[in-house]
């Protein structure tokens, strides 16, 4: 299939599945949309298996995703950070409580290896399953093997859902807060308005689509070279977030700024499709013999991650449906975060004004949330788990 044949057919794959999210109102969210057009074409042999690559988004979709998470790093305020660790603290307590009713609970309802094996690729990320994948072949566990590529894929399937079902119901109650809409949208007029005022401010007339393109590669070339420095104990992909918000402070960097560049729908396309370069390789046989443990796995884990959310919800005085939300961004994680949030915020908020303060209150909520639980928390319990497999 030629590039440019390819490219639409992703596009519209892409366009449908957001007006799906549009008119189910983020219940069936873009990127569940995707994945399920995606697997029924590659099935069904109406999509070839190499679409992706065909298309040629994988190499453009990489390079700019450090782009895309530095802006991301602008909806973090540093005057914001003394409430989010409750944000991290719930999410890492989540992924643990998951983590360890897989385990525990999982060893007496399957086979006790792929209880193991599961629960780190359950909290989350590509690299927690490359570990588990390399610790089941070097002791010869293909049926293992299977089991994490498989879950890995198909957790998203009922990630998703949770979450979209309970921002959705978050937000349905935020919305009828007066205040709480007053406060949040305030709160964005008011960065706006001081970023003028920060000591890396540039003046008006640089306010142009290629300076803040320019921008956001500058500090994602910066992050990568940050994240070379640390021996990658710091992950690059982080160190995006983390100089994204150090720059956004010093008023480098514009709030939102991806949205300046009059080029973020393509670029969130790219990003987007990229999360499903490796789904052509999941056939219905291999699904079909791992459906039991992945069922329990799921279930197990996410009774284990209400738990955690029930406890920190009375803890810290968060709605149970907030940390929810926040525990389960370890089965999809970064772009999806970012993708519920917006339709969540457009689909419930029923005036601007609304959309923008459950925007500007879900986002940064999220993106951290899925920073800590796939990129952190998964690799270190990985780490661990492995160990005992």
């Amino acid at each position: 299939m030629g590039s440019i044949v390819s490219l639409t057919v992703l596009f519209c794959i892409y366009a449908v599945s957001e007006l799906i999210a549009m008119r189910t109102r983020a219940i069936l969210s873009t990127v569940l949309g995707i994945s399920v057009i995606l697997l029924a074409g590659f099935w069904s042999g109406i999509l070839p298996q190499s679409i992706i690559k065909d298309a040629q988004v994988s190499g453009i979709g990489m390079g700019v995703v450090g782009m895309l998470i530095v802006s991301m790093g602008t909806t973090i305020d540093f005057a914001e950070l003394k409430q989010e660790w409750k944000v991290v603290v719930t999410s890492i307590l989540c992924v643990v409580f998951a983590v360890a009713a897989i385990i525990l609970v999982g060893g007496f309802v399957m086979d006790p290896k792929i209880a193991i094996a599961g629960s780190p690729i359950f909290a989350g990320g590509n690299a927690a399953t490359l570990i588990m994948l390399a610790a089941a072949k070097e002791k010869g566990l293909a049926y293992v093997g299977t089991f994490c590529l498989v879950l890995l894929v198909t957790q998203k399937f009922f990630g998703i859902p949770i979450a979209s079902v309970a921002l959705r119901h978050l937000a349905r109650q935020l919305r009828e807060d007066g205040e709480f809409v007053r406060r949040n949208c305030e709160a964005s007029e008011e960065a706006v308005q001081a970023a003028r005022k920060k000591p890396l401010a540039m003046p008006s007339v640089l306010d142009k689509p290629s300076v803040y393109l320019a921008k956001q590669g500058l500090v994602a070339t910066l992050s990568f070279y940050a994240a070379k420095l640390t021996g990658g104990h710091i992950h690059y992909l982080v160190m995006c977030l983390i100089l994204g918000t150090v720059f956004y402070a010093l008023g480098f960097l514009d709030k939102g700024i991806l949205g300046k560049t009059q080029s973020s729908g393509l670029i969130i396309f790219f990003v987007t499709i990229v999360i499903f370069s490796n789904l052509g390789a999941t056939t219905p046989q291999q699904v079909l013999s791992v459906l039991p443990p992945l069922i329990w796995s799921a279930v197990l884990g996410v009774a284990g991650l209400c738990v955690a959310a029930a406890l920190c919800s009375r803890l810290f005085r968060m709605p149970f449906t907030l940390a929810v939300s926040l525990g389960i961004t370890c089965t999809f994680g970064f772009p999806t975060t970012m993708l519920i949030s917006q339709e969540v915020a457009t689909a419930m908020g029923e005036t601007e004004e609304q959309r923008k303060a459950l925007l500007n209150y879900l986002l940064p909520k999220m993106l951290v949330a899925g920073f800590v639980t796939v990129t952190i928390t998964s690799v270190v319990l990985a780490g661990f788990v492995v160990n005992i497999l």
